[in-house]
């Protein structure tokens, strides 16, 4: 598998189906390679909806967790092994947040950024008003904004994540940047 920091592809199907039997045989080195390549990708998520650091890293912990307990019931079905880490990493941010009885506000665009921006007034007002106008957008834009682009993944590997086609979450990104251009006020759109 090879899925880095900013995204990547899957392995063959062949290949990955092979990584799952070998991990419901309990082969420590799958997890091991599993951790390292996907921990990142899942900690940024779960940072961009909880914005909490300790949060973030108790979420994506407890994924592997989760997942190691639950293999034996897995079926590989030839989405990515990502994709049902990712599905757990929703249940868990989604059980957070609904335990914390509030919203928490999104991540700081810049702490999840792939190459941070420099520090300049423009820069942090257009992240106010990014995360501000972000918060205010349906579950689902929200979520594939955040995919997209503050996790730098392509629109087949969020397909995948999805378990929608390509083509599906090229009209969801359209519709849903369209809608985080209505939440911005058009007075703003300087500073972006």
């Amino acid at each position: 598998m090879s899925v880095d920091s900013v995204g990547g592809v899957a392995p063959p199907i062949e290949e990955e189906a092979a990584l799952v039997k070998r991990a419901k045989a309990g082969d420590t080195s799958v997890w091991s390679d599993w951790h390292d390549q996907c921990y990142p990708l899942l900690y940024r998520y779960a940072y961009s909806r909880l914005n909490k650091h300790e949060d973030a890293e108790d979420v994506a912990s407890q994924v592997f967790l989760e997942a190691i307990k639950a293999i034996g019931r897995y079926r590989y079905s030839g989405r990515p092994i990502l994709a049902w880490f990712y599905g757990i990493a929703r249940h868990l941010v989604s059980r957070r947040r609904r335990e914390a009885g509030k919203t928490a506000p999104i991540a700081d665009v810049e702490q999840l950024s792939i190459h941070p921006a420099p520090h300049d007034e423009d820069v942090i007002l257009s992240n106010i008003l990014v995360r501000t106008a972000m918060e205010r957008l349906k579950p689902e834009h929200r979520e594939l904004l955040t995919l997209r682009f503050l996790l730098d993944l392509s629109a087949r590997e969020v397909a995948a994540l999805l378990g929608k086609k390509e083509a599906a979450i090229y009209s969801l990104q359209v519709r849903a940047l369209g809608a985080l251009r209505r939440e911005i006020p058009d007075d703003s759109w300087h500073f972006l």
